[in-house]
């Protein structure tokens, strides 16, 4: 009977740790992606660096730009269309303008519902 609990002990024990591995293999990258050249020519899509709103230095101001930031990487590495990024970057004027005046709850509410609106997670 302990050679039965201990097989059954082992066993166990390599199912979690293939389980484990499989999970841990998922999160393993072969690299970074290649900067995407926005001179190129010839036919491939050109990208141009865009400006984010502009926005003081204050909790809104730095979360619209990091949000802006997102959207200009995402649509470098070919994960949004031009269209969404440009909505979406409309979109965070709305939240932008109300940083700019003071209404930092308004601008936080603005920019979650633009995450929201454009499938990015709000936390």
């Amino acid at each position: 009977m302990i050679h039965h609990a201990e097989s059954r002990s082992k066993r166990g024990f390599m199912c979690v740790l293939g389980l484990a591995c499989l999970v841990l293999a998922g999160c393993n990258t072969p690299g970074q992606p290649e900067p995407v050249d926005a001179g190129t020519t010839g036919g491939e899509t050109e990208i141009a660096a865009i400006a984010g709103p502009q926005t003081p230095d204050t909790t809104c101001g730095r979360a619209i730009d990091d949000f802006a930031g997102l959207l200009s990487r995402d649509l470098a590495n070919g994960m949004v269309a031009q269209r969404v990024h440009d909505e979406a970057m409309s979109d965070l004027e709305v939240a932008a303008s109300a940083c700019r005046a003071g209404s930092q709850d308004q601008a936080l509410s603005a920019l979650r519902a633009t995450r929201i609106r454009h499938g990015y997670p709000t936390g």
